[in-house]
């Protein structure tokens, strides 16, 4: 019985100090390959500062090679990272984002030289790995995004804009598969662009959104808004929905804590649009509380995920361009209060 311990526990210090002699190899295979890609795409060598190596999926076993390494390196004061194949060889998958900042650089000039306004904020993704900037070996330069494959993403926040100075953009500067959006703001305090493809209000500030300007199949497209406030309710809906919100009766459940007063909501255009409220105490849960046939029913209505905003919650609202009212008011309540168990 112990002969047969021992073995077992022999076994698994072997394969503990195979795992842990493979990570080393990889770990120097991967510096070597960022030294030689650098070397031969900038023609100079740069200092390795840190080797982090990809995580196998639960497909694969965990001796196995990794697919890639990512080795973050410095030369000159500049910090940068570089991806490269650890289990194969493939020169698809080297990349890296040594000219970021001289890239982005180079898109932020062209829209602030070409859109005329007051104010401008803007967040550039491109790449390999969409964040941060990644590119292949022949891409050196903004120009030399129109070569690469991935998606590139232009987000632009504005306040005073000229409209007319967005039919001079070229949105297909820097490639095919380039999304631009614009939001216009009624507000000099703009915020800083979030990630990911605008073509709707964002998340964060869309209460003092004006326009929105994107590119769909290759043409651009625009959305006006309009702004309703009452109390500490803000409604924003595309201008084209001709929505009108305005007090309202109703009559809820007698234990809910209500935060607004009752309001209706009614339009003869369809659209998308946002309904916003400001709260004292922002660690409850709160719900839309609405009347169909008499009845009331219940909407989550999360938290806005930004600090210090106007307003606190949102919830997506659609107008079916039907003209049938849709009451409501905001309550603190959790919803999921006497509902039934799946």
């Amino acid at each position: 019985m112990k002969r047969r311990i021992s073995f077992v526990l022999f076994i698994i210090m072997a394969v503990m100090l195979l795992a842990g002699c493979g990570s080393i190899s990889h770990e120097l295979t991967a510096r070597s390959r960022a030294d030689m890609y650098i070397r031969d795409k900038y023609g100079f060598s740069a200092a390795v500062k840190q080797v982090v190596l990809s995580d196998n999926s639960w497909l694969e076993f965990s001796f196995e090679a990794p697919s890639f390494a990512n080795v973050r390196m410095e030369y000159d004061g500049r910090e940068f990272d570089v991806l490269v194949p650890i289990r194969s060889d493939d020169e698809v998958m080297y990349a890296d984002n040594y000219e970021q900042d001289v890239i982005c650089a180079e898109i932020e000039r062209y829209i602030r030289d070409t859109l005329d306004c007051e104010k401008l904020t803007i967040r550039i993704d491109y790449g390999v790995y969409y964040g941060i900037h990644l590119l292949p070996k022949d891409i050196r330069s903004a120009d030399d995004l129109i070569k690469s494959k991935n998606d590139k993403n232009i987000k632009v926040y504005t306040y005073g804009l000229d409209f007319g100075s967005v039919a001079k953009l070229d949105t297909t500067r820097y490639g095919e598969r380039t999304y631009l959006g614009i939001a216009d703001f009624l507000d000099p305090e703009l915020p800083e662009p979030e990630y990911g493809v605008m073509r709707e209000l964002p998340d964060s500030g869309g209460w003092n959104v004006g326009a929105i300007i994107y590119t769909e199949g290759g043409e651009l497209k625009q959305t006006l808004y309009e702004r309703t406030v009452i109390d500490n309710v803000c409604l924003v809906m595309p201008a084209e929905c001709g929505v009108v919100l305005e007090k309202s009766d109703g009559k809820g459940k007698p234990d809910d804590e209500s935060v607004t007063d009752w309001y209706s909501m009614r339009g003869t255009g369809e659209g998308y649009g946002i309904l916003y409220t400001s709260v004292q105490d922002c660690s409850a849960e709160y719900c839309i509380e609405y009347i169909q046939g008499g009845e009331a029913y219940y909407m989550r209505m999360p938290h806005v995920n930004a600090d210090g905003a106007e307003y606190e919650l949102s919830s997506d609202r659609y107008c079916s361009g039907s003209g049938d009212e849709f009451v409501f008011r905001v309550v603190k309540r959790d919803f999921y209060k006497d509902r039934e168990p799946d």
